[in-house]
């Protein structure tokens, strides 16, 4: 059975509750023991009383020969005799020998007085004999009964410290098994929370990767099960998104290429024309001169035709070794009827310059953002794209710039990249601004022209090729955007 959080912490609680009970009961019988410790100490003190009054009235008798005084002495020393007897308090404080002994020398106390009462207290040596005997005997049971005070003193001093001791080792003892219990909890329920609020992050910085298992509890388990169900629904829903925008991009792009194919088309009609008015003639060579000028317009046609088809062709991710070059001229190809003339995007770019990644993807990325930058440049719209090799020192973005995706590459100071700048002559993002324009749905544009979802994408994309976006506003105007790339394929990295 799977265990649950739940049951951890009804355990823990249970645990907890009863140690507090033991603990209670335990703190309960050390008070009881104290009170009774406390009670034996109150009969001690009583038969001490009754000894020290007992002894009073003696010395009052043996001055005054007041009768009174003398019958309570013998009453205050049975009644320490029976106190005596009839109270275990004092098995504590003395041997059975010495108990027997004073209550022996109680009785012989009780004894010699009755003798002295009998003798009428006559000035005689025997009387006064008699007289030493009952205070020696007095004496002695006074010593003893002050011993015995002592004794149960110190007994109740003592157990008052050992309850001191056992109720500050029972409290070690309870704090102790609660720090246990709470780190057993945190353990089982606040590490589990804490790795799945890390696990969280991602999500926040728009990589939907899959939740790991952090704890086996059901509850986590659920939990983590149910995250990832959503991210795989995210994943649909933006794979959705993804395709909405380019299907939306195609309906713009359509009428450009339907635009692109009247030239070459109206070309090649006009050459047929020329090439039928010239059958009879005898010139082969200007016959050959229309045809290549047929052939030509025909394959550049088909070549509009074969960008369009690709990029709206829907396939699986792929990393190809692409030449950046061509990849940029297909992209201009397919937006060529949205700039407001052919010169007005400039590519500054190294011979032979190869990127990695999804040309279908990548062409969405680049096309995006030169629609964007003609968006917000109008007709007087020119865009500069340039590309070089580097490590992120030497092609890492100005200070201001809002920098977002996987940033574990760029910070490896030696990796190389590639370092893909687009640069327009536009007004520029406000700088409160910049912050925003990867978020979905941000858009500066007026309701119906856009729902905010380009840059997303384009930032999504350059994400799942594991490279990083920035966006800056230099200080000479416009917009700068920065796209780095790994420099190796999936293969090469392998190697």
């Amino acid at each position: 059975m799977m265990p649950s959080i739940r049951g951890k912490i009804a355990l823990s609680y249970f645990l907890l509750a009863g140690v507090a009970v033991g603990f209670a009961l335990f703190a309960y019988g050390d008070l009881r023991y104290l009170d009774r410790r406390i009670g034996e100490g109150v009969v001690v003190s009583i038969f001490r009383e009754e000894v020290l009054e007992m002894r009073r009235h003696e010395k009052n008798y043996l001055l005054y020969r007041d009768a009174a005084d003398l019958e309570s002495t013998i009453r205050y020393a049975d009644s320490a005799r029976q106190r005596l007897e009839q109270h275990g308090t004092f098995d504590e404080l003395a041997t059975a020998s010495q108990l027997d002994k004073l209550k022996g020398q109680l009785s012989r106390y009780s004894q010699l007085l009755a003798d002295y009462r009998k003798g009428g207290g006559a000035a005689s040596p025997a009387m006064a004999r008699l007289s030493q005997e009952v205070r020696t005997a007095g004496h002695t049971i006074l010593e003893r009964a002050d011993a015995m005070g002592e004794q149960e003193r110190l007994l109740l001093a003592a157990t008052v410290r050992q309850s001191q001791t056992a109720l500050f080792i029972s409290m070690a003892i309870l704090v102790a098994l609660g720090l246990l219990i709470g780190q057993l909890l945190s353990r089982v329920v606040v590490r589990p929370l804490r790795r799945l609020e890390a696990e969280l992050k991602p999500i926040a910085e728009g990589r939907f990767a899959a939740f790991h298992q952090v704890s086996r509890d059901r509850e986590i388990v659920s939990l983590t099960d149910a995250l990832n169900r959503m991210l795989e629904e995210l994943e649909l829903r933006r794979r959705q998104v993804l395709q909405s925008e380019k299907l939306a991009s195609l309906g713009v792009l359509a009428s450009g290429v339907a635009h692109e194919l009247n030239n070459p088309l109206g070309n090649i009609s006009t050459s047929c024309q020329i090439l039928l008015e010239e059958l009879e003639s005898t010139d082969r060579a200007s016959q050959r001169e229309w045809l290549s000028q047929i052939d030509a317009e025909t394959e550049r046609a088909r070549r509009i035709v074969r960008t369009l088809l690709d990029y709206s062709r829907r396939r699986t991710f792929s990393v190809e070794r692409l030449p950046l070059d061509e990849v940029l001229n297909k992209c201009l190809t397919l937006v060529c009827n949205e700039l407001p003339e052919r010169e007005a995007v400039t590519l500054e770019l190294p011979p032979e310059l190869v990127v990695y990644g999804d040309e279908q993807q990548l062409q969405q990325v680049f096309i995006n953002l030169i629609k964007n930058a003609v968006d917000a440049a109008g007709d007087a719209a020119r865009i500069r794209i340039g590309a070089r090799r580097g490590s992120w020192q030497s092609t890492q973005p100005g200070r201001d710039a809002h920098v977002v995706g996987d940033l574990s590459l760029p910070h490896r100071e030696d990796a190389p990249l590639l370092a893909i700048t687009l640069a327009d002559n536009g007004p520029g993002i406000p700088r409160e601004q910049l912050q925003k324009v990867f978020d979905p749905f941000f858009t500066t544009r007026e309701p119906g022209h856009g729902v905010g979802l380009g840059l997303y994408i384009v930032e999504e994309i350059i994400q799942e090729h594991g490279g990083c976006i920035a966006v800056e506003c230099p200080a000479e105007g416009g917009t700068r955007f920065t796209i780095w790339l790994p420099c190796l394929g999936q293969e090469e990295r392998h190697d």
